[in-house]
């Protein structure tokens, strides 16, 4: 029996062989994309160091009364070294950050000017941001207390406005010389520091009339503030304000008189006392400081042999004059005899 051979489709065939060449593409592409152990640890280690770069500095606070900035991170660091460095690049302060933190203080310069906050890690700048230090600019209220022409008490109030301390001292000038002054005290920035000059006792006192200026200086290391402080000094004016002749009958025993001083400044006056032109007393001087009211008396022993009698008082100061006037009626005893018969 013979066998006979059997011939396959063409068609049939290429199909087969587009299989067979479309199966191993496919493997192919998935070896590629499974790749090796070796890019896997690659691929964690790049990331683990970008990680470190994304630390930034997030803020700075100046905190002003112990004299430092305090730096904020955006997420906690450990293993950098935070540096404040001046316009010079000269390192004015330096912290390692050994443990995990989100903050962390440099000190701070006792002078103004820009600086810079570095954060580095082994030697490589990740951060950077600048730092500007104001200097203390003082703000001077001064509160004078004037009791005419004295300075009786003057409180200074000095406010340092600066991002750190600074001392200041007080002067008072009368022109140029030097009336009051204070010893240098602290102020911590943001803080007020009171200034009394007093002392127990009058700041100034003048003799002087018309407008007196006098000059507050406050000097700090980095600055001097002025301030003007004024009052107007009247001269002494004396003023009678009552004239009390006291008399039994016609004999004036006593006159009682009130002078006042209505100005500021003292003033002497000279006193003279007449009654019928008659003159009682006159060349008695009386001092009275500014502002004083001073009641005097003076006995008289004066005898009148008038039914009325003027009691006048004149009181000469600084070329000026003032009088004050009082008329009594006065009963006047007559003696006589009787007359006689022839």
């Amino acid at each position: 029996m013979s066998k006979g051979l059997t011939f396959e489709n063409p068609v049939i065939g290429m199909l087969k062989s587009h299989r067979i060449m479309l199966g191993v593409v496919v493997l192919i592409l998935i070896a590629g994309c499974a790749g090796s152990p070796t890019d896997d640890t690659d691929v964690t280690t790049n990331e683990s160091t970008s990680g470190v770069s994304t630390a930034q500095i997030s803020g700075l606070e100046i905190i002003g009364q112990t004299g430092e900035v305090m730096v904020s991170f955006n997420r906690s660091v450990n293993g950098v070294t935070m540096l404040l460095v001046d316009g010079n690049q000269t390192t004015i302060d330096r912290q390692s950050v050994e443990e995990p933190r989100d903050q962390i203080r440099l000190t701070l310069p006792n002078r103004s000017g820009n600086y810079s906050i570095r954060l580095e890690q082994n030697a490589t700048v990740i951060d950077a941001q600048p730092l500007s230090v104001v200097a203390p600019t003082p703000q001077v209220n001064v509160t004078p207390t004037w009791d005419s022409n004295t300075l009786t008490n003057l409180s200074v109030g000095v406010t340092n406005d600066g991002d750190f301390t600074s001392n200041a001292s007080v002067s008072v000038y009368h022109l140029q010389t030097v009336v009051a002054n204070s010893s240098s005290r602290t102020v911590s920035s943001g803080e007020t520091t009171k200034f009394a000059l007093s002392d127990g006792g009058d700041v100034y006192r003048t003799n002087a009339t018309g407008e007196i200026t006098l000059r507050v200086v406050v000097e700090t290391a980095e600055s001097t503030i002025e301030r003007e402080i004024t009052t107007t000094v009247r001269p002494g004016e004396i003023q009678v304000t009552s004239l009390s002749p006291n008399w039994d009958e016609d004999d004036l025993q006593s006159v009682d008189y009130t002078l006042r001083n209505a100005g500021d400044t003292s003033a002497t006056g000279t006193i003279t006392i007449t009654a019928s032109d008659d003159t009682i007393v006159t060349g008695t001087n009386h001092t009275l400081q500014g502002g004083l009211t001073e009641t005097f008396s003076y006995d008289a022993s004066y005898n009148t042999d008038t039914d009325e009698t003027t009691v006048n008082l004149t009181v000469e100061y600084n070329g000026t004059t003032v009088s004050e006037s009082v008329t009594n009626e006065t009963e006047v005893a007559y003696s006589g005899g009787g007359g006689g018969g022839y």
